[in-house]
């Protein structure tokens, strides 16, 4: 009796653990636009988020809809709408933000529209998204 209230208690907590594994890894759910495109700038504005959302899983979106094009070489954005980094990285894809709790103006700005955008303090993977923020890529050569 004693094994069996045990391999219960196991199996419980087992299914509570694949529960929450699932839902922590759930991705966030958030919608943008692109306002601003060109061969060397993407300017997303985010439209709603639930909170959870990262950049990428806004760009996942607009990826998903044709809107745009990336690629990631891990958490770095590699590639967008065609404009590779080079393999020395002497230019790359840069992100700003008009969020600024999520810059740093230390880093650099980019003045989007009368909005300075900061850069970034994380990437897009970590980069939670806010509603009505600009999320600046922007092509810059060092």
């Amino acid at each position: 009796m004693k094994r069996k209230i045990i391999s219960l208690f196991t199996l419980i907590c087992m299914v509570a653990l694949c529960v929450c594994c699932l839902v922590s890894c759930e991705e966030g759910r958030a919608t943008g636009k692109i306002v601003k495109e060109t061969d060397t700038l993407v300017v997303i504005q985010v439209e709603e988020t639930d909170g959870a959302a990262t950049l990428f899983d806004v760009m996942e979106t607009l990826q998903k809809d044709g809107e745009l094009t990336y690629t990631l070489s891990g958490t770095m954005l590699q590639s967008l709408n065609g404009k590779e980094n080079p393999a020395d990285y002497s230019s790359c894809w840069m992100l700003y933000t008009s969020d600024s709790v999520m810059g740093n103006a230390e880093w650099g700005a980019y003045d989007y529209e009368g909005t300075t955008c900061l850069s970034a303090i994380v990437g897009g993977d970590a980069l939670r998204v806010i509603e009505g923020a600009y999320y600046v890529w922007a092509y810059k050569t060092f």
